[in-house]
């Protein structure tokens, strides 16, 4: 049952992602397309969690920490550039 779970969970991410990948791409905006990137990387720090609770390694919540970090600074920086023109 705890297998099976999993499984729907990590398979409902993966369907999670196409309307984010479509927004990418045919995003009307660059807020949008931000916006999108940012709902991707939120997403595969969750499928990186279960699959490191299935495979019972810290090693990918290691990687689904530094990605959440990058993708939030990341997301910060190109609104504050959006939004004022500069960064600093």
């Amino acid at each position: 049952m705890n297998s099976l779970l999993l499984d729907f969970s990590l398979t409902f991410m993966v369907i999670a992602i196409i309307p984010c990948i479509y927004r990418v791409i045919k995003g009307p905006t660059i807020p949008d397309r931000v916006i999108a990137v940012d709902a991707m990387t939120t997403v595969i720090v969750a499928m990186l969690g279960i699959y490191s609770y299935v495979q019972g390694s810290v090693f990918f919540m290691d990687v689904a920490l530094v990605l959440a970090i990058i993708s939030f600074v990341g997301t910060v920086t190109i609104s504050k550039y959006l939004d004022e023109g500069v960064v600093f």
